[in-house]
């Protein structure tokens, strides 16, 4: 018996010592009603008056998700959950809009999961910028032929950059180049808003992969794949303030017969993201770790605070205030 007992303990302490890693949190303090009665208890004030207006009453689109006011043009572009991006004047009277890229025969589209999210590069539009013609999208990318189905569906979470060529309105859509292409065994939580900051950094929300309560142990790991979390990466490559990828993601044990692993390649990491490992033991990339399934999110460029939607598992939603290393 003692020696049960003996081995019992060793093992314990083994275990123990191995969850002690320097990132994450390993208990959750619980957050009382009204964010510890931070915010009040009654609406402080009138509501005011809102009026919604058609903007366009010209233009229907199908699924679109993201809008995005184009630079030095008067115009916008629109991004469809299906794999597809408009084009079309900011005059409100117009009827016209042109396709400019369709990839939904490679776009898995699910409940949650699709082409999610497009953001320009900060010096798009630019005459003489070597980014002037770049345009990046994140989406849930399949090399079957099979394109929708339920939200179980194994595929991968992808982030490609594009590029619109010299003179010319359409995205060629020969010129995607990957930069992330994760493995993933659920479309839930896809994550997928994106934006860039001051510095001109990439920023980009990932969602824990699926599942209930965190199924997949996500929620607190970096050196393993890229779930449950925001990266920051230099889409810019500048070696003054950032260095190359030392660590590529891995896949869990269970992967469709001929698909590709998973990798990243086509950016560096900033030298003061929170988390750096010079041996590669950990992915860099991560900014901040621990949210579900963060569908959208912003900067507030004053302060430099990121604000997330995080989609709640059943009792409540959350909005989030990001801080590097948090």
């Amino acid at each position: 018996m003692r020696r049960i007992i003996l081995l019992a303990s060793c093992f314990l302490l083994s275990f123990a010592s191995s969850m002690m890693l320097p990132w994450g949190t390993g208990e959750v303090e619980p957050i009382g009603k009204f964010l510890n009665e931070t915010f009040p208890v009654s609406t402080p004030g009138a509501a005011g008056s809102w009026l919604v207006v058609d903007a366009f009453p010209g233009l229907t689109f199908v699924d679109p998700l993201q809008m995005v006011e184009i630079p030095n043009e008067e115009a916008y572009f629109v991004a469809g959950k299906r794999g597809k991006i408009w084009k079309f004047s900011s005059d409100t009277t117009t009827t016209e809009k042109i396709e400019i890229l369709d990839i939904e025969s490679q776009v898995y589209v699910c409940d949650d999961c699709g082409f999610l999210e497009l953001v320009l590069h900060p010096e798009f539009n630019q005459p003489g910028s070597p980014n002037r013609g770049y345009l990046y999208v994140f989406y849930r990318y399949t090399p079957d032929e099979n394109t929708s189905g339920d939200s179980y569906g194994e595929a991968y979470v992808r982030l490609s950059r594009f590029t619109i060529p010299d003179g010319s309105e359409m995205v060629d859509p020969n010129s995607e180049y990957v930069l992330i292409q994760q493995f993933d065994r659920q479309g839930w939580h896809s994550g997928g808003s994106m934006l860039f900051d001051e510095e001109g950094y990439l920023y980009v929300s990932l969602g824990d992969e699926g599942g209930t309560q965190d199924q997949y142990n996500s929620g607190q790991q970096i050196h393993r794949s890229f779930f449950s979390g925001i990266l920051r990466i230099d889409v810019d490559m500048d070696p003054s303030r950032s260095h190359p990828i030392r660590r590529q993601p891995s896949d869990p044990d269970s992967h469709p017969a001929g698909w590709e692993p998973s990798f990243t390649q086509g950016y560096y990491i900033p030298n003061d993201n929170p988390w750096q490992d010079p041996d590669g033991g950990i992915l860099e990339e991560f900014y901040a770790i621990g949210l579900r399934s963060p569908h959208r999110m912003a900067m507030d460029r004053q302060t430099g605070l990121i604000w997330v939607g995080d989609v709640g598992q059943g009792a409540r939603e959350e909005v989030t205030v990001v801080g590097k290393g948090e």
